[in-house]
């Protein structure tokens, strides 16, 4: 939820993302394969999907730092964060699975940041509602699946009146999808929509998982 702190910092939501190392929660999952984009890989010839930011807790435990809570180093290897408000909370709708993911980067917080995120998890019906409405603070799990064979299936969920449950607007991105739409040529087209998308993934309203 970006409309509101910490979350409504940029640095803050790269660091989350930073801290989430893809390829082991893969290699864990054995059914997956780890995504930096939002777009699904390889699926859609011809769109050259950007790339977000690398597994890299170093520099987001920095960028923590820089939003104003510093991350230090106990003798025991471990981290802690003590400044980072407490009712930053994981929402996620009732499901083993999902539990399993919440848990799972809970843990993977807790190790590269030293925060501890609160799991919080509802029925189905409650959990839309919630989301929609931003009435949660921190995070909320997402999934979608292609309506159709188009990079924009995926991107126009963050387009004005999308719900992505995030409150993430910005017009800039939606000028950049628009100008790819009108556009009559293919490639341009695509082009377009990539930097529409590599402009999200820097402003990183999602941690884009799997």
């Amino acid at each position: 939820n970006v409309t509101k702190p910490p979350m409504n910092d940029v640095r803050v939501r790269r660091a989350f993302n930073m801290s989430v190392d893809k390829e082991a929660w893969a290699a864990w999952r054995k059914i997956v394969k780890p995504l930096t984009a939002f777009t699904p890989e390889k699926i859609f010839p011809g769109y050259e999907q950007p790339k977000g930011d690398p597994f890299n807790p170093e520099e987001a435990r920095k960028l923590l730092g820089e939003a104003g809570f510093p991350v230090t180093k106990n003798g025991d290897g471990s981290y802690s964060c003590p400044k980072f408000p407490k009712e930053v909370e994981y929402i996620y709708n009732t499901q083993e699975s999902n539990k399993a993911m919440a848990e799972w980067m809970q843990a993977q917080w807790k190790q590269h940041l030293g925060i501890t995120i609160t799991l919080r998890n509802m029925d189905w019906k409650t959990f839309l509602v919630v989301r929609s409405k931003l009435d949660y603070n921190g995070f909320a799990r997402s999934a979608w699946g292609a309506d159709y064979m188009d990079p924009f299936t995926f991107l126009s969920l963050f387009y004005t009146g999308g719900d992505s449950g995030t409150g993430w607007q910005d017009p800039k991105y939606v000028a950049l999808l628009d100008e790819g739409n009108r556009s009559l040529d293919p490639h341009k087209r695509y082009e377009l929509l990539a930097q529409a998308e590599a402009y999200m993934l820097k402003e990183q309203p999602v941690i884009p998982l799997d």
